[in-house]
């Protein structure tokens, strides 16, 4: 049986925090909106098998569409959600459709208070935040990504996509709605790299087909001998 509203649950998740939330705690809240566009790369609204997580990579690590074999290794999840929607996920278009949410405190020492965060796992001030949401963390076929951050934060909604003092006290927001750098998928009615076979009209988050180790290059190496071939008829003299 459906229930007849989720709203209740991203109020009761900022009512918790803000129980557990220490006087110098820094609170973070992710999430996208209500009744939101979210799909994959054939247009599909994602599904229960999906999650979101927040998190970054290894200081010195720049994630890039064509080093997504060694995105797993340089991970570090700040915070999960997933399905039920009591983890954070409602795949369900109905009654309030798609969304996810999540809420996490950091602790003195830099870690996340989330349980889906490793203890060991310090973050560093003003280090990038991504969002990193799929279906599998398996480059097998079938497995699909989207991973996009804030990259310029002009005309933001909420805060910056970066990981703050976490003894500053503050709450801070990051929102999809926010997202305008994507390394693998689309988001904001903006396709990044990667494959598709549809176009949605509107979306806030489209995954992509996850390239096979080594396929990126390729890709890309033809398309740089193709632009050198053709710079180089470009620029060869007439013979008169």
């Amino acid at each position: 049986m459906k229930k007849t509203s989720s709203l209740p649950r991203l109020l009761c998740l900022a009512v918790a925090l803000a129980w557990t939330h220490g006087a110098q705690a820094s609170t973070v809240y992710w999430n996208s909106n209500f009744n939101d566009n979210l799909f994959d790369s054939a247009g599909n609204a994602l599904d229960a098998t999906y999650s979101f997580e927040v998190g970054t990579f290894t200081g010195g690590f720049t994630p890039t569409y064509q080093n997504v074999d060694q995105w797993q290794a340089n991970w570090h999840v700040l915070d999960r959600a997933y399905d039920p929607d009591a983890n954070g996920w409602n795949p369900e278009p109905i009654p309030v459709g798609q969304y996810f949410l999540g809420g996490f405190d950091f602790n003195p020492d830099s870690s996340s208070n989330s349980p889906d965060a490793s203890p060991a796992d310090f973050f560093t001030l003003g280090d990038t935040v991504y969002l990193w949401a799929y279906n599998s963390k398996s480059i097998v076929p079938g497995s699909e990504w989207a991973l996009v951050t804030d990259g310029s934060p002009v005309g933001d909604l909420a805060d910056d996509w970066v990981i703050p003092d976490p003894l500053d006290g503050n709450t801070y927001t990051w929102q999809l709605t926010d997202a305008n750098t994507t390394i693998i998928g689309g988001a904001n009615n903006v396709q990044g790299p990667g494959t598709y076979s549809t176009t949605p009209g509107a979306f806030s988050l489209q995954t992509a087909v996850v390239p096979e180790p080594g396929s990126a290059f390729l890709l890309l190496a033809a398309a740089a001998a193709h632009l050198t071939r053709r710079a180089r008829r470009m620029t060869r003299p007439s013979l008169l």
